[in-house]
């Protein structure tokens, strides 16, 4: 939910999303959200949490 809501933003599908952002908020390529291991996630969440305060 979290990353429908953070692709949503960004006006893309999120799959997409996690396909162009995913170096930049987990310093690896994935090109899914099927992909992400759940602690990436976090890290993923977490980052962009800390970035939108």
């Amino acid at each position: 939910m979290i990353f429908n809501k953070l692709s949503k933003e960004k006006n893309l599908d999120v799959d997409d999303y996690i396909k162009q952002y995913s170096m930049e908020f987990i310093c690896l390529q994935r090109d899914s959200l099927g992909e992400l291991s759940e602690k990436e996630g976090d890290n993923w969440i977490h980052r962009a949490y800390l970035l939108s305060m």
